[in-house]
């Protein structure tokens, strides 16, 4: 399933489907790309599993502000909204769950602060992983799918590169 493309600026609004914004923080190092991934506790909806720091979107607010928000909130780094770039947007259906069965997560690219020192605030762990190692974790189905899209960060050719 291809990811659907999404303005930043944009809230996208499916009747029955949880919006969720999740923030690709990237860094460039000298072994590679690396991504700021977080592990969720284990007493949570789909606990115990990896993923990009984010959350439910609040009702009018764009999406690359909730993961701005949601990122700041979870690892106390901050990063201006009007800096993420909308990577893709993937829809998931887990039936077998008594909440949340139908979420739709957008991924929003940020540039890692100089300065960031991500803490584990709303989560059990969180470090930086290179993007070509994120495989080697278990995550949510979204998750996976869109995590190809992180490939590209920080290569010269790719429109984040700097």
């Amino acid at each position: 399933m291809q990811p659907a493309p999404a303005k930043p600026g944009t809230t996208v609004r499916n009747p029955g489907v949880l919006e969720i914004s999740v923030a690709a923080l990237w860094r460039a190092t000298d072994a590679g790309t690396e991504v700021l991934i977080a592990r969720r506790p284990v007493t949570a909806i789909r606990g115990g599993l990896w993923e990009l720091p984010g959350g439910k979107a609040e009702p009018g607010e764009t999406l690359a502000a909730a993961a701005a928000r949601e990122l700041a909130e979870e690892t106390g780094v901050t990063v201006a909204s009007a800096d993420g770039i909308v990577l893709g947007r993937v829809e998931q259906h887990d039936p077998h769950l008594t909440s949340e069965r139908s979420i739709a997560v957008t991924l929003v690219a940020f540039r890692a602060p100089p300065d960031a020192a991500p803490r584990a605030l709303g989560s059990d762990d969180c470090r930086w992983e290179r993007v070509d190692r994120l495989g080697d974790y278990e995550w949510p189905a979204a998750n996976r799918r869109l995590n190809a899209l992180l490939l590209g960060l920080g290569r010269p050719t790719a429109p984040l590169a700097s």
